[in-house]
């Protein structure tokens, strides 16, 4: 029986029509003009073109989804089509090698159940005692009137607590420290190979290049040191990087798998952390309100304890809205395995595939007043369907971020510390534009510390 024929724009047709094209792309450099000034923009103004919209980087075609639905039928229903790919993978890949974040589906099946274990909540218990601690060590160093660069001290925070949990040598945290600090050169390096098209500009002798290359042999070698040192000797550490390296022992290279789920580990543990705690104390500083709901609740732990995250509901809305508005990870990249046949449009193998979670978490529909800073939306009386299906701060299906309760459970304490012991104000002009890079990092904030 012969078979009926196909409708031209029935997504099944192989002839079916692509996503339409967004306008203004230039000659050559395709849309890399207008994206380069402004991405956030760039991709703000796309989700008037449709759910699907295809753009040009150089002679490159890509397509950017701007559905919330889509964007879940990428990474559940239609998740075999997709894959951890697209140019802002190749180039992450240049630092964080094939670790949790980078892997192919393949490589993540495997991994993933290995480095569980180091996430467990029974593991997670016992981190909060070294969260606390760092905390205190750094707020404690405050003087009242200081002021402090915001950015540096969180990062301090974040880098402490990170290497701590990952290393419990005495003798190599000074090594872990030192990788810590050498990320923001590192992510600034790879932000610019990301954008840039082309294999010439790693090789220009700019000074991003060459703070790149210096700290990525620097981060090499010092996790070389640590881990010869942790393999050579039969004393269990029990600490994050021991359960590392036994989930990496059965690895091809152990060597080459250790480093690149250090490397991840550190990226998402210092700096994702980091400046969602600079984008949370930047906004309770222009929200009152907020602040003193937060600073009641922190303060209503009896007794003379510290409180717990189970303590914390608002102050745990109020991070998760944080990271609606401001997700560090804003720009997502996957690539095709095969064709997509979407209503909205066919999508070819091997196609790059972008999706901005900032512009995600401000769609009017699911986010009313999608500008505005209110943990309340999230609390369980106002959270509706739509809001939990179009938040995508942590990912979602088998690639969900494994540490984000670590991050979270981090932040809550570090908030509820700091708003325990200080009151911190802006000093002189506040700029809100973010600073565009690997992540969405917040602009150098200075305050002003003010005692309790």
């Amino acid at each position: 029986m012969a078979q009926a024929a196909l409708h031209p724009e029935d997504p099944m047709n192989p002839l079916a029509s692509l996503p339409p094209a967004a306008p203004g792309a230039w000659p050559l450099l395709g849309h890399i003009p207008r994206l380069a000034p402004d991405p956030l923009a760039f991709f703000q103004r796309l989700r008037d073109h449709g759910p699907v919209v295809r753009i040009r980087l150089g002679s490159r075609p890509a397509y950017v989804v701007n559905s919330p639905d889509l964007v879940r039928r990428l990474h559940l229903a239609d998740q075999k089509l997709f894959d951890k790919g697209g140019p802002l993978i190749e180039k992450s890949r240049l630092f964080l090698g094939n670790g949790l974040a980078t892997c192919p589906a393949a490589d993540h099946t495997r991994q993933r159940p290995l480095m569980q274990p180091a996430f467990h909540p029974d593991q997670l218990a016992r981190y909060t005692g070294i969260m606390r601690h760092a905390v205190a060590e750094v707020i404690g160093s405050w003087q009242p009137g200081q002021v402090i660069s915001l950015n540096e001290q969180m990062h301090r925070i974040t880098a402490d607590v990170t290497s701590r949990t990952l290393i419990s040598a005495e003798h190599a945290r000074p090594a872990a420290a030192q990788i810590a600090r050498a990320l923001p050169a590192v992510l600034r390096g790879l932000y610019w190979r990301m954008v840039v098209p082309g294999r010439l500009f790693p090789y220009i002798p700019l000074p991003v290049n060459r703070r790149f290359d210096d700290q990525m042999q620097r981060t090499r070698h010092l996790i070389d040191q640590v881990v010869s040192h942790y393999r050579a000797t039969t004393t269990d550490h029990d600490d994050l990087l021991s359960m590392v390296i036994a989930a990496c022992e059965q690895e091809p290279d152990p060597r080459q798998a250790i480093y690149d789920q250090v490397v991840t580990i550190l990226m998402g543990g210092v700096e994702t952390t980091a400046t969602t705690l600079v984008w949370l104390l930047r906004l309770l500083d222009r929200h009152p309100p907020v602040h003193e709901k937060l600073l009641a609740e922190i303060t209503a732990t009896p007794g003379t304890r510290p409180p717990d995250p189970a303590d914390l509901p608002y102050t745990q809305q109020a991070l998760i809205e944080t990271l609606r508005l401001y997700p560090p990870g804003w720009i997502v990249s996957r690539s095709t395995t095969a064709e997509v046949h979407w209503h909205e449009g066919r999508i070819p193998a091997g196609a790059d595939i972008f999706y901005s979670p900032y512009t995600l978490h401000r769609d009017p529909d699911p986010f009313p007043d999608p500008e505005a800073f209110v943990p309340e939306r999230w609390s369980a009386e106002r959270v509706t369907p739509a809001q939990r299906q179009g938040f995508f701060g942590f990912g979602l299906g088998r690639r969900k971020c494994i540490g984000d309760t670590f991050g979270l459970t981090e932040a809550a304490i570090t908030v509820a510390a700091i708003l325990g012991r200080w009151r911190l104000e802006h000093t002189g002009p506040m700029t809100a534009r973010p600073l565009i890079g690997t992540l969405l990092m917040a602009p150098a904030t200075r305050m002003r510390v003010r005692a309790r």
